[in-house]
């Protein structure tokens, strides 16, 4: 008879990724990522091969199914493609924010499977903005400065204010102007406030008639 599965692989990958969001890479035990799964370390081995092979197949797993939806993205005109693309990048780097805050930490402690992946995987969809803007360059929907000037722009923006509530309660920090910092996350975390920011960005590269 067949031996029944117990679905080893997928016991480990769960675990590890929930590791690798709470501690990030530097601070990612397989040892601790075994017990966890209830799972010895030669099966680990067996499966996954390194602990950096795994780490970079669950950054995959993570960033694909964002970058699939990503390069679907498309709309009646250019610059309607880069505010839902903009959209799209703003409420993935909500959503994973506090992974994204400690795999900026590992990338500074020179965590080479973290480094790796940045470098070949997640520039992708920057490839792919970087397109949609030269496209309403050209299209003279937008402002023609240099891209790269305007993909830090959008990073900063975009990305980065998504990250500021993290930030925020690792310095301890439990209110801003006498607002808390639950309050804070909430405004600045919303659907409604990722599309204000997004219009807020596309307002600034946009090109003005005079």
């Amino acid at each position: 008879m067949p031996r029944k599965s117990t679905h080893t692989d997928k016991k480990l990958f769960d675990q590890g990724r929930k590791l690798l969001i709470k501690k990030g890479a530097s601070n990612f035990s397989v040892r601790e990522v075994c017990d966890k799964a209830g799972v010895n370390l030669g099966m680990f081995n067996y499966h996954f091969g390194s602990k950096d092979k795994f780490i970079e197949k669950i950054l995959m797993d993570i960033y694909e199914s964002f970058l699939a939806d990503f390069e679907l993205v498309e709309a009646e005109s250019k610059l309607s493609t880069l505010e839902l693309q903009l959209t799209l990048m703003a409420k993935f780097a909500r959503d994973n924010r506090h992974l994204i805050l400690v795999l900026l930490n590992d990338i500074l402690n020179g965590e080479k499977a973290v480094q790796k992946f940045a470098k070949s995987k997640m520039r992708k969809h920057f490839m792919i903005l970087a397109k949609t803007l030269r496209s309403c360059q050209k299209s003279g929907e937008i402002i023609d400065a240099p891209i790269p000037l305007i993909l830090t722009q959008i990073a900063g923006s975009i990305g980065l204010s998504n990250l500021i509530p993290e930030v925020l309660g690792q310095l301890g920090v439990n209110k801003v102007f006498d607002v808390g910092l639950k309050a804070i996350t909430k405004k600045l975390t919303t659907d409604e406030a990722i599309e204000q920011r997004v219009k807020i960005v596309i307002q600034g590269i946009k090109k003005v008639d005079k």
